[in-house]
């Protein structure tokens, strides 16, 4: 069965309010609706690889997305999160290649726009073209932010920023609306520079402070705010 299954919501349709063509004028709305490729990536599936080449912009109508990068031994590891709303493959926008890859988390619906399309749209549509400018601006800060204060951080600390970085990146709810994670270990230690074994500890010590508990091998912040209270001194932005 091939992995990407075409669909049909219109973008005049689309509940998804946070998407950035909304801020396109209703005629390229349309435009875009009609010339858009949206499709469905099933869990597990690249939306594309690193390395590979770029034809435009993928913008996230439904699902969660890790964006993976190899290191120097050819090991993938994650770099950033991404949820409905957001755009992958902008950081190859421009270029010939991706620098990094994006994986379906579970199933998910994202529509594509290709170099043409969107080069007309930024030109049509500045509030859209400040929008994308501002993603990008965003991105660019987090990232800074990330290095500057991963440096400084204890190990226990960068575990909590990335508990918190996955619950505001993709917003799932535990018991009692508590915020759930349900990455791997590992995938977790990708996003906070360790190891799996190190994620392991720093859980073990938030679970007998009663900061965290477990759902199967899934994660519950059972204690948000006191977690968040834990690394406020270094920032109070996550996602």
């Amino acid at each position: 069965m091939n992995r990407r299954k075409r669909v049909t919501t219109q973008c005049f349709e689309c509940k998804n309010a946070s998407c950035f063509v909304k801020q396109c004028s209703p005629e390229y709305i349309g435009l875009i609706s009609a010339k858009k490729n949206q499709i469905k990536i099933n869990k597990g599936q690249y939306i594309f690889r690193e390395d590979s080449p770029v034809f435009g912009i993928y913008f996230i109508q439904q699902g969660r997305v890790k964006v993976v990068s190899s290191n120097i031994d050819g090991k993938e590891q994650i770099v950033r999160l991404a949820g409905d709303g957001h755009i992958l493959g902008h950081r190859g926008y421009g270029g010939e290649t991706h620098p990094v890859g994006a994986v379906a988390q579970n199933d998910v619906w994202v529509c594509f726009l290709d170099n043409a399309l969107l080069y007309d749209a930024f030109k049509a549509n500045f509030e859209f073209l400040y929008a994308i400018m501002m993603f990008y601006s965003k991105e660019l800060r987090k990232s800074e932010q990330r290095s500057k204060y991963f440096a400084q951080m204890t190990v226990e600390e960068r575990v909590i920023f990335a508990l918190l970085y996955i619950s505001e990146s993709f917003g799932l709810e535990g018991m009692e609306g508590s915020p759930l994670i349900t990455l791997s270990r590992q995938e977790i230690a990708d996003i906070a520079a360790t190891n799996a074994d190190q994620v392991s500890r720093v859980l073990t010590s938030l679970k007998n402070r009663e900061q965290v508990s477990m759902e199967g091998k899934n994660i519950i912040l059972a204690d948000l705010e006191g977690l968040k209270k834990s690394i406020a001194r270094y920032t109070t932005s996550y996602s």
